[in-house]
């Protein structure tokens, strides 16, 4: 093969070492973007240790059959090929926490749960050819401003996680060894964030995590009993819960969590054919919403929620300079592995609420300076752009601040703008198109 015929960096095929590190590299940053999502929703839902496992289980099994769909050439003409790490979207937390907490049983919620996930996953993949022709609807000031609001959103996770029960009762005050230790954790963060460079520098959050949970078991906060009851290999079949049940409310829901989703993986899918200089054209963008839909149809028939595309990931693909689509690939096939060992769902679980408090401000900060990042490529003269952005926020924090804001609604009402997330989002995209109607009509022509 001469130089002309060289393969595209994206579709080399690495020597075995090489893949198998890259793929660890991955797969570890993979997991500790993931396991906030089913650990917030076992807090909000009060799950029993054995489903919290399971979920985990779930949820990391998942992103690996995700990720294994979007790298490979799994279904022909259908996915993309492009080395991208697939992982829970968080935006599904505040919806999944009612979704359980308003069903008569967790099981009855987790079947309405995978339902909707299953319904929406086949609207995204019916609409992926068209979504091209809407991309306009969702420009950078949208897409920036949703992910503000998205960490904005979660941001109140890290008082909960720090106040246990007693997070809404305004009487109490947080226990001064619980402040400490989640200081100590808090600025230990922050000194190694200074300091790591290159690989160690992605992995201050778990480094940060090790240290917090040796620390917590020094005060005797940590409780392994669960991991060593937990066995060493589980299978996550399908429907574990049931046979899924339709919820109206629940599905409208969900279907706004995916729009949402389409719009959050274009603007990632560009990046990365940024990156390993792949034509992002028509099919290719229907390649990735199709691929989408189906690995969100996948995820909710093995009890996981609708996944999407890791920003930190990106990062690392970025920084190592490799392209290849076949570490992801091997990257999926051990999240796929893990997602097997229950063992390992059970040490992560096991980690205490204060240890993630320490470090809620970081996990979920990230994503509010991703979204500030975004907002580089907008101009604010001449425009209402400010506006969309402070409005946005200022809805998205109503059930935040007052979680019994809409308790009084329809049921429709309370389960989208009783969501920061989602009444934050549509707030975004309801007056981009009504203050930027021009700039939209025209990009059209």
């Amino acid at each position: 093969m001469n130089k002309n015929d060289r393969l595209p960096e994206v579709d080399e095929k690495l020597p075995l070492r090489q893949n198998l590190l890259l793929g660890l590299q991955h797969t570890v940053i993979a997991v500790l973007a993931a396991i906030p999502v089913p650990l917030l929703i076992s807090t909000n839902a009060g799950l029993t240790p054995e489903q919290t496992r399971f979920f985990i289980n779930a949820i990391i099994f998942g992103a690996g059959l995700s990720s294994l769909l979007m790298s490979l050439n799994i279904i022909p003409k259908t996915t993309p090929m492009i080395p991208m790490v697939m992982g829970a979207n968080f935006a599904i937390v505040p919806i999944a926490s009612t979704t359980l907490n308003d069903a008569p049983d967790i099981a009855t919620g987790f079947q309405i749960i995978a339902g909707s996930t299953m319904i929406v996953g086949v609207f995204c993949f019916l609409a992926a050819p068209f979504w091209i022709k809407l991309q306009r609807f969702f420009p950078p000031i949208v897409v920036g401003t949703n992910l503000i609001v998205l960490g904005v959103s979660l941001l109140p996770n890290t008082f909960h996680w720090l106040m246990g029960d007693k997070a809404y009762d305004l009487t109490e005050s947080i226990n001064y060894q619980t402040l400490l230790m989640a200081l100590a954790i808090f600025v230990f963060h922050i000194i190694i964030s200074k300091y790591f460079k290159g690989l160690l520098g992605n992995l201050t959050i778990l480094i940060s995590l090790v240290f917090g949970t040796l620390l917590a078991f020094s005060l005797g906060m940590v409780d392994f009993s669960s991991v060593e009851e937990a066995p060493w290999f589980g299978l996550n079949l399908p429907f574990h819960y049931g046979i899924p049940k339709f919820n109206l409310t629940a599905t409208l829901s969900f279907l706004i969590a995916i729009i949402l989703g389409m719009v959050e993986i274009s603007g990632t899918a560009m990046g990365i054919h940024n990156i390993v200089d792949k034509e992002m054209n028509k099919s290719q963008f229907r390649r990735v919403l199709q691929s989408l839909g189906i690995t969100t149809f996948v995820s909710g028939l093995f009890n996981g929620v609708q996944p999407t595309a890791f920003v930190q990931n990106v990062g690392i693909l970025d920084l190592s300079k490799i392209k290849s689509r076949f570490a992801i690939a091997t990257s999926g096939f051990m999240l796929v592995l893990i997602g097997f060992i229950p063992k390992f769902s059970a040490l992560i679980s096991a980690i205490p609420d204060p240890v993630l408090g320490g470090l809620g401000f970081a996990i979920f900060g990230i994503i509010i300076g991703s979204g500030i990042n975004i907002l580089k490529q907008v101009s604010f003269e001449g425009n209402q752009n400010m506006l969309i952005i402070g409005l946005s926020v200022g809805i998205c924090m109503l059930p935040s601040v007052y979680p019994n804001f809409y308790a009084n609604f329809p049921d429709i009402i309370q389960n989208i703008f009783g969501s920061g997330i989602l009444a934050g989002s549509l707030t975004a995209i309801t007056l981009n198109l009504f203050f930027n109607f021009k700039e939209i009509r025209n990009s059209a022509n």
